[in-house]
C-alpha cells in the first residue's frame, strides 16, 4: 500500500494502477478536477454510484477536510459472450485536519476498486453494459442465489472435523452467521440426530435467526420435513422436533434448571425475576429485610431467648452476616415469650394461614410481596410494644431510628441503584457472598433470600445451578449424551459463568465450536471476561497436546462483506489497541480484515466542529443532501453515540434538534429521546391543555407537576367535585370551581390554581394577537424554565443561564425547531391553518392544534422501534422510514448504509476511566488473582473502548462519518 501523499502535495497526485486522474483539493489556490470518461457520464446517468457522482454531493462540504487522490477512469473489457463488463482503477483516499494542517492521520488508502459490492459475494454477480448500442441502459446480472452462500474459507472451516475442537475467529462483516450454520447443516448431514446438536448464542434475537437461517437450510438440504402449508413454520411442534435446539444460555439453563430443580431442593420449578423493575422491588424488600433481622436480633435479647450457634465461616472469623434464613420460626417463638413475659396478644396463627392460602392463589410477584410486607409490618409491631416495655428500661437503641447507613457501603445519589449495580457485578463473575465484609455480604444474601421467598431466581442464577447441576456426575452424563456436539456464537461476550459450563459440556469431549471476534467484545460492564474465555479455551482446547499434536484448530474469517475498504483499513488500525500487545497468546487473534473491491468514493469523512451545535448543524445537513440525493432511506442511516445520557446531559440532544427543524424523521433507541424528557412532557400538556381544555389526561399532569400549593390531598379534593352531577365535569372545570370554592382549598391553594388558569385564559385570548413563537417562549418563561436546576431530566449542555426568551436552553431550541418543522409541511396543516401559518403571522387555534398534535407524534414516533407513525388522513412523510440515534452497545450487530458518529473526545469517545468497581475492590481483599486484575484495570478500559470504537466503525457499509468537539460540552466543566 502507497503511503498518504503529504499535505504539500494536496491538489494533485498519481493514484496505483493504470491510468492517471487529478484528485479534488486546494492545490496552488484552485481547486484540481479529474476528468470524466464517456463511460464515466453514461453510469452517473444509469443511477450508479460513480467516484464522480459520490464526490459531488461533498463539494459544499468537505473542501477544506479531505484530499482524494484518484485514478477512477472506467475501462471496458470483452467479456465471454461479447457483452461489454464495466471496470474502475486504482484510487487512494487521504485525510487531513482542516485546522492544523501539519496533522495528517495515515493509514487510510484503499486500492483496486472493480465495483461497489456491498454484501455480494459471489464473482458472477457483475454490473454490465447492455449491448444494445442504442441503449445507454445500465443493468446489474445476477446468478441465481443458492441457499446457502459461502466463499472458499467459510465452506472448508464448515466441513472441518465435528469431533476436534475448532475456534473460528470472525471479523465483522465475515459471515460468521452463515459459517456458524452451515456447520450446523454438515454435522447433520454426517449422520448426527438434529436434536443432539447444541447451538448457543448471546441474545434471544440473535437465538431467532440462527432458528430462522438453520431452518431455511435444513429447508433447501432436504435435511426437514413439514407440511406444505407450514414451510415458512420454524416454531412448528413438527419442525422443533427436527431441528438443533438453539437458545441462548439463559433458556437452555432455565430447561435444565426445569428438569432437575428438585436435586437443589426446590419443590417445584422457579419462575425467572426477568425485568429491572422487579429487581428493584426485591432489592426494597431485602433492605427491609435486613431491618427485621436487626429487631428479630434484638427481640430475642430484650426476652433472654438464647441465639443460635454462629455459622462456620462466623466461627472461622468472619463477620457474620445480618441477614437470617429462617425468621418465621424465630419471630414465633418470640411472640410466644412476649405473650408470656408482657401480655402482648396477637392472633399471629391466624393471620399467617390466610396468608399462606392466599399466596397459594396469588400468582403474581407484586401480589405477594405485599403479602410479606403486611407480615413485617406485624412483627414490626411487636417489636415497638416490646422496645417500649422492655429495651428503654434497659437502654437499648431504638433500631427504627438507627437505621442500617447503606449509604456508606454504597455512597451515590440512589442507594438502591448502587446496591442493585454491586449485585449484577458480583452475581455475574461468581463471586461467593461469604467473601465479602458484613453489610455487602448481607446485602447479598438478603436478595437471594427474598428471591427463593417468593419462589424466584434471577438471570445470573439460571446459569449459577446450571453449574450446580452439572457438578453431579449423573446429571452432566445424561446432558452430554443429550447433546454431544456444542456450537456457541458471541463467544467473546460470555461471562465466567457460562464458560465454566462449555468446560463442564465439553472437556474431555472435545466437540466444540466457538465462534467470536475478540475485537468486539464490549460487554465486561454485564460481566463479561473476553480475554479470560479465550485464554481458558486456547489452553483447554486449542494449544492442549494429545500424542504430540494439538487437539484442536483455530481459524479464521478475515474478508468483510459489509464495508468500504477504506472503512475496513481504519477498523484494522484501531483493533491494534484491543490486545494488550504482551500478550502473545491473544494477539494471534488478531488478523486484519480484507474488503471486497469497492467503488472509489469517500467512505469516510473526519471533521472538527466548534461545540454540540455546530456538530448537530453539520450532521443533520449531511444526512438531508444524502436523503435528498435519493441513495438511501432514512432507516439506512445510524447517529452511533457512545451513550445517551452522560448523567442528565444527552449528547444526541442536539442532534434530534436540527433533524425536527429539517423535518427528518428520527428513532432513539437504547435509551430516551429528549423528545421524551420530563419538561418536554410538561411542555406538551401545557400545549394541550391550552389547545383544548376538556384533555383531562394533559389536566391531571399540570395539576400535579406544575400548579403551585396543590399537593396530593388537594389534587384529590379537586377531582372529587362534579361526581354526583347529572353531566360529568371535565378535570379543567373542576379546576375552575376548585378555584373559588373556599371551603375547599385553603388561600394558598386558590392562589396557585388561580395563577395558573389565568396564565391558560391568557394564552388563549391572545390567539389572532401574538405569533405562535412568542406564547412558546412565554410558556417557558412562566413554567418550563422554574424546574429545579437539579432535576434529573433537565438538559445541562447550557451555555449560559436560561432568561426569558433566550434561545439557549436546548428544550426551547427544540421546540421552536418543531415549529419550524410544521411551517415547511403544510400537508400537516389544514388549508385555514396553512393560509395563516408563518413565523410572523399571529397564531390561530387551528394552528396551535396543529402544532400539538405535531408534538404527540413526533414524541411517540421518536420510540417506534423504526417503524414512523402517522395519522391515518395524513400524507407520507417526505422521507421513508426513520434514522435510527442509538448506541453502540445497542447497534452491535446491526449494519447501516451511513453512520455518523458524534463527540469524539476524550472522556466521552473513548470514555474516561471511573475506577474499580466495589464489588471488584472488595473482592481482591480476598482473592489475589482479582487484586492483579485491578492493578491493570484501567489498561483493560482503554482496550475496552478500542472495541467500541472498533463496533461503531464497522457498522457502516457506504459512508463513515466523525465528529470531532474541539471543546466539551459546558457540562463537563
Amino acid at each position: 500500500e502507497p503511503s498518504a501523499p503529504a499535505p504539500s502535495q494536496r491538489g494533485r497526485g498519481r493514484g496505483r494502477g493504470r491510468g492517471r486522474g487529478r484528485g479534488r483539493g486546494r492545490g496552488g489556490g484552485s481547486r484540481g478536477r479529474r476528468s470524466r470518461s464517456s463511460y464515466e457520464d453514461r453510469y452517473d446517468e444509469s443511477g450508479g454510484d460513480s467516484d464522480g457522482d459520490s464526490l459531488d454531493m461533498y463539494d459544499d462540504f468537505n473542501d477544506d477536510l479531505m484530499t482524494v487522490e484518484t485514478n477512477s477512469r472506467f475501462k471496458c473489457s470483452q467479456g465471454n459472450n461479447g457483452v461489454q463488463q464495466l471496470t474502475m482503477d486504482d484510487y487512494v483516499v487521504s485525510f487531513t485536519n482542516a485546522k492544523d494542517e501539519r496533522v495528517q492521520v495515515q493509514g487510510f488508502q484503499s486500492a483496486k476498486g472493480l465495483l461497489k459490492t456491498s454484501n455480494i459475494k459471489q464473482e458472477k454477480d457483475v454490473i454490465v453494459v447492455d449491448s444494445d448500442e442504442s441503449s445507454d441502459e445500465v443493468v446489474v446480472v445476477k446468478s441465481p442465489e443458492p441457499a446457502i452462500r459461502l466463499d472458499e474459507t467459510q465452506a472448508r472451516i464448515a466441513k472441518l472435523s465435528f469431533d476436534h475442537p475448532l475456534l473460528v475467529v470472525a471479523g465483522a462483516g465475515s459471515g460468521k452467521t452463515a459459517t456458524l450454520c452451515a456447520r450446523v447443516i454438515e454435522i447433520i448431514k454426517s449422520g448426527v440426530e438434529a436434536p443432539r446438536v447444541l447451538v448457543i448464542t448471546f441474545t434471544n434475537k440473535a437465538a431467532d435467526e440462527l432458528k430462522q437461517r438453520i431452518f431455511r437450510y435444513m429447508q433447501a438440504s432436504g435435511l426437514i420435513k413439514v407440511d406444505d402449508d407450514k414451510k415458512s413454520a420454524v416454531t412448528s411442534k413438527s419442525a422443533m422436533r427436527q431441528m438443533p435446539y438453539a437458545s441462548t444460555f439463559h433458556s437452555w439453563c432455565y430447561g435444565i434448571l426445569m428438569r432437575f430443580h428438585t436435586r437443589l431442593g426446590f419443590n417445584r420449578c422457579p419462575l425467572v425475576a426477568a425485568t429491572e423493575a422487579e429487581h428493584k422491588k426485591l432489592m426494597y424488600l431485602a433492605k427491609d429485610q435486613l431491618e427485621d433481622c436487626r429487631r428479630l436480633v434484638q427481640c430475642e435479647y430484650m426476652l433472654n431467648i438464647p441465639p443460635p450457634p454462629l455459622p462456620q465461616d462466623a466461627q472461622s472469623g468472619l463477620e457474620p452476616s445480618i441477614y437470617i434464613h429462617d425468621t418465621e420460626s424465630r419471630w414465633n417463638e418470640v411472640l410466644l415469650m412476649a405473650k408470656k413475659t408482657t401480655g402482648f396478644s396477637i392472633d399471629w396463627q391466624k393471620i399467617t394461614e390466610e396468608e399462606e392460602k392466599e399466596s397459594v392463589k396469588k400468582s403474581k410477584f407484586t401480589e405477594r410481596a405485599k403479602a410479606k410486607i403486611q407480615h413485617m409490618s406485624l412483627t414490626h409491631a411487636l417489636y415497638q410494644h416490646l422496645h417500649s416495655a422492655i429495651g428503654q428500661g434497659r437502654g437499648l437503641v431504638d433500631l427504627d431510628e438507627n437505621q442500617l447507613d447503606l449509604g456508606l457501603a454504597f455512597p451515590g445519589k440512589d442507594t438502591i441503584q448502587e446496591m442493585m449495580f454491586f449485585m449484577y457485578r458480583s452475581k455475574s463473575k461468581g463471586y461467593n457472598p461469604a467473601q465479602f465484609p458484613q453489610i455487602e455480604r448481607s446485602v447479598l444474601e438478603a436478595y437471594n433470600g427474598t428471591l427463593r421467598r417468593f419462589g424466584l431466581v434471577d438471570f445470573d442464577d439460571l446459569l449459577d445451578m446450571a453449574n450446580q447441576l452439572l457438578d453431579n456426575a449423573e446429571v452432566l452424563q445424561e446432558i452430554r449424551n443429550e447433546f454431544p456436539y456444542l456450537l456457541v456464537d458471541e463467544f467473546q461476550d460470555f461471562n465466567r459463568l457460562q464458560t465454566q459450563l462449555v468446560l463442564k459440556l465439553q472437556v474431555g469431549v472435545g466437540r466444540v465450536t466457538a465462534v467470536g471476534d475478540l475485537k468486539q467484545s464490549i460487554f465486561e460492564f454485564r460481566g463479561a471476561t473476553c480475554e479470560e474465555n479465550y485464554h481458558i479455551f486456547l489452553e483447554q482446547f486449542i494449544d492442549a497436546q494429545v500424542e504430540g499434536r494439538a487437539l484442536g484448530a483455530m481459524e479464521t474469517l478475515t474478508t468483510n462483506y459489509r464495508s468500504h475498504k477504506s472503512i475496513v483499513d481504519l477498523s484494522n488500525i484501531i483493533a491494534l489497541d484491543t490486545v494488550d500487545e504482551k500478550d502473545t497468546q491473544l494477539r494471534r487473534l488478531l488478523t486484519p480484515s480484507t474488503a471486497l473491491d469497492t467503488a472509489p468514493v469517500v467512505p469516510v469523512t473526519v471533521w472538527n466542529t466548534r461545540d454540540i451545535r455546530d456538530e448537530a448543524a453539520t450532521i443533520s445537513s449531511r444526512i438531508k443532501a444524502i436523503l435528498d440525493k435519493g441513495d438511501c432511506l432514512a432507516s439506512d442511516i445510524a447517529v452511533i453515540s457512545r451513550c445517551l445520557n452522560f448523567g442528565s446531559y444527552k449528547p444526541t440532544g442536539a442532534i434530534e434538534t436540527e433533524l425536527l427543524r429539517k423535518g427528518i424523521p428520527f428513532v432513539v433507541r437504547g435509551g430516551h429521546s429528549a423528545l421524551k424528557s420530563k419538561r418536554m412532557q410538561l411542555f406538551m400538556a401545557l400545549v394541550r391543555i391550552i389547545a383544548n381544555p376538556d384533555d383531562d389526561i394533559a389536566a391531571e399532569y399540570c395539576l400535579d407537576e406544575l400548579v403551585q400549593n396543590i399537593g396530593p390531598v388537594n389534587s384529590k379534593k379537586i377531582r372529587g367535585l362534579g361526581k354526583d352531577k347529572v353531566r360529568q365535569l371535565s378535570l379543567f372545570e373542576q379546576m375552575t370551581h376548585a378555584s373559588t370554592n373556599t371551603s375547599l382549598l385553603t388561600k394558598s391553594a386558590r392562589t396557585g390554581l388561580q395563577s395558573f388558569l389565568g396564565d391558560v385564559e391568557k394564552w388563549q385570548q391572545l390567539m389572532g394577537d401574538k405569533t405562535l413563537e412568542w406564547i412558546i417562549k412565554d410558556i417557558f418563561a412562566q413554567y418550563i424554565l422554574k424546574v429545579e436546576e437539579g432535576d434529573e431530566d433537565k438538559d445541562k449542555n447550557v451555555e449560559t443561564s436560561a432568561k426569558k426568551g433566550d434561545i439557549e436552553d436546548p428544550l426551547l431550541d427544540m421546540v421552536l425547531a418543531i415549529l419550524d418543522s410544521l411551517y415547511q409541511t403544510p400537508e400537516l396543516l389544514s388549508a385555514t391553518a396553512s393560509a395563516e401559518a408563518g413565523n410572523d403571522s399571529p397564531c390561530t387555534m387551528e394552528l396551535l392544534q396543529a402544532y400539538s398534535s405535531h408534538l404527540c407524534l413526533l414524541s411517540t414516533a421518536a420510540e417506534d422501534k423504526g417503524k414512523l407513525k402517522t395519522a391515518k388522513d395524513q400524507k407520507p412523510a417526505k422521507y421513508e422510514g426513520a434514522v435510527v440515534i442509538t448506541t453502540v452497545h445497542q447497534a452491535k450487530g446491526l449494519e447501516w448504509q451511513h453512520v455518523f458518529l458524534n463527540h469524539f473526545i476524550e472522556n466521552m469517545f473513548p470514555m474516561g476511566y471511573r475506577g474499580v468497581s466495589k464489588a471488584d475492590k472488595l473482592r481482591a481483599m480476598t482473592d489475589p488473582v482479582v487484586g492483579v486484575q485491578i492493578a491493570r484495570a484501567s489498561a483493560l478500559h482503554y482496550r475496552e473502548e478500542s472495541r467500541l470504537g472498533y463496533v461503531a466503525i464497522t457498522r457502516a457499509k457506504v459512508g463513515l462519518y466523525i465528529s470531532v468537539l474541539d471543546t466539551y460540552p459546558v457540562f463537563w466543566m
